[in-house]
């Protein structure tokens, strides 16, 4: 053993170094991609990890786009993602414990959070929830949520993926838990609350009045993209007379020409749209693009010029569908074109009752959900009028003089 440790000290140059025991250990170790010494007469063996191979260069990120932020995302390698978040918050307080996940993909995961802010329940439950998988293979950040979240079926995600290290910190700072894999440019943040999916990483390299400004207008683009086509449905439909005369001799002297209800005309353009948004991601980027826009014109127009779609109609599905992605989470994203296909139909089935039904259903799920105990609708549900403005707007920085209390913490002060 004192051989061990002198060798260990003064003869290897490497930090990551661990004592293996059993053979079991040892042969999983190499399949890890360790180095192991052996000595002759001595029983134990030494696990060293000089791990290299070929990774995927510090780029932009794809997503979680900033104008005057750092221009650096995560990548493939879990190492290099900690060292990152690391020289964001240089804090000896700062934890990362290591852990493996996946009996067969012996994926390397980590736990990072700052001892004397994050709450030890909190810490506790996570760790709890990661040390009850047992399945074959972890493959990306995103599977370990699934197995982790309280409920699966939701529309709506219970955490935060991030793929930027000062979103990471800043969360880090407010008393979060980050969960990084290896192989996966994400890294998971616990608790997450709903309002937070609508901030940018922008709103805190601008001015405050501009994010304060811009704030809002991402609730209004959520709110749009939901409901503006099932609203329309709902009054042209079932109650024509909640809209002004002209407006509504205007758009019916359209519709005449439309042999389709308006359900149908409004299902058949949503269809065109979510088909053209598919084709945009799944293409390569510049052809994407192109795409997208040559298609967007040409059947527009051709919708029109053929009369199966009205011009009103079209114009209230492309502005729905431009709203969704003034959201900066791409997760809310997703959720959005399912709920206004829902709250279509419910339009279609009950006209403004259903409407008014579907968003009752809608507000009731986000006020069930939880992020590891904690209710995703907070500040607004339990109310927490203390986190209100800060939450709906981006108040100055010498204003933010403590840390949010949606979410349990330690340390709830910030400025001293």
């Amino acid at each position: 053993k004192d051989f061990l440790e002198e060798v260990t000290a003064s003869v290897l140059t490497v930090r990551e170094i661990k004592t293996v025991t059993t053979a079991p250990a040892m042969v999983q170790s190499i399949f890890d991609g360790l180095t192991v010494l052996m000595f002759d007469g001595i029983a134990e063996v030494l696990a060293i990890d000089i791990r290299g191979g070929e990774y995927r260069q510090i780029q932009e990120p794809l997503l979680d786009h900033a104008v005057r932020g750092p221009r650096e995302s995560f990548t493939e390698n879990i190492v290099t993602n900690i060292s990152m978040v690391r020289r964001k918050v240089r804090d000896p307080n700062l934890v990362v414990e290591s852990l493996v996940l996946g009996q067969r993909s012996r994926t390397e995961a980590a736990i990072l959070y700052i001892k004397d802010i994050a709450d030890p329940g909190i810490v506790a439950e996570i760790k709890r929830r990661l040390a009850q998988i047992d399945i074959d293979g972890i493959l990306s950040a995103v599977q370990i949520n699934q197995l982790i979240e309280d409920k699966t079926y939701s529309l709506f995600p219970v955490t935060r993926t991030a793929e930027r290290a000062d979103m990471v910190a800043d969360s880090l700072l407010e008393g979060r838990i980050a969960i990084a894999t290896g192989e996966s440019p994400f890294m998971l943040i616990y608790p997450t609350l709903f309002i937070e999916l609508f901030h940018s990483t922008d709103d805190y390299y601008e001015r405050s009045i501009v994010g304060s400004f811009i704030q809002p207008l991402r609730f209004a683009a959520f709110f749009v993209a939901v409901s503006l086509p099932a609203l329309y449905i709902a009054l042209f439909a079932y109650q024509p007379e909640f809209i002004s005369y002209n407006l509504l001799i205007s758009v019916e002297r359209f519709r005449s020409e439309v042999p389709f209800p308006v359900i149908f005309e409004a299902l058949i353009i949503e269809l065109l749209v979510q088909l053209i948004i598919e084709a945009g991601l799944r293409l390569p980027t510049p052809l994407g693009q192109t795409v997208g826009v040559v298609t967007g014109i040409v059947l527009g127009q051709a919708a029109i010029t053929a009369k199966l779609a009205s011009p009103s109609l079209i114009i209230i599905i492309a502005i729905a569908a431009l709203s969704i992605y003034v959201i900066p989470n791409y997760s809310i994203t997703q959720s959005v074109r399912i709920l206004r296909v829902l709250m279509i139909i419910a339009s279609t089935t009950f006209g403004l009752f259903g409407f008014v039904l579907g968003w009752l259903l809608i507000l009731s799920q986000l006020a069930d959900l939880e992020s590891i105990g904690v209710p995703t609708l907070a500040p607004l549900a339990p109310t927490r009028y203390k986190d209100l403005k800060a939450s709906l707007t981006v108040p100055p920085l010498y204003k933010r003089k403590t840390r949010p209390v949606s979410v349990p913490i330690q340390d709830k002060e910030r400025q001293r």
